[in-house]
């Protein structure tokens, strides 16, 4: 494993999710976010604790970047072991993410399901960025 190249495809993924984070919650589901206050802490209070949403971030960041460079092949594509890397993992977790808080969230379905898609285009992104940083 090529160290400085984890270290380097870490930092990718870490960017990714974080544009991504909040293109998805803080735009794009903005709405429903607002729709359904009432289930969420208040702006003020989830503020003080977003270091804790970030320090997980960066926790995740280099094991996911970890388990794509152990299983990276040399000389195939990183965009093509990215993508099914990050299709493999998202696919894994979407289910999970977004349908299980349904399961204990009074949420609207709706929402459930943008978190099911949220997830799975999330983790294609950072997976396609750590082979496009990790490579040959």
């Amino acid at each position: 494993m090529n160290t400085k190249r984890w270290l380097l495809a870490s930092v990718a993924v870490f960017v990714v999710i974080g544009a991504l984070e909040f293109l998805i919650h803080g735009v794009l589901l903005s709405g429903l976010y607002q729709q359904t206050a009432s289930v969420w802490r208040g702006e003020t209070e989830m503020r003080q604790m977003m270091w804790i949403f970030w320090v997980g971030y960066l926790v995740f960041a280099p094991f996911f970047a970890l388990i794509y460079a152990k299983g990276y092949e040399k000389g195939k594509p990183g965009l093509g072991q990215g993508f099914r890397y990050g299709l493999y993992v998202g696919a894994m977790l979407c289910v999970m993410n977004g349908f299980g808080w349904y399961v204990i969230l009074p949420i609207p379905l709706a929402l459930a399901f943008y978190w099911f898609l949220a997830t799975l285009v999330e983790f294609i992104v950072a997976g396609i960025a750590a082979g496009l940083v990790y490579h040959d």
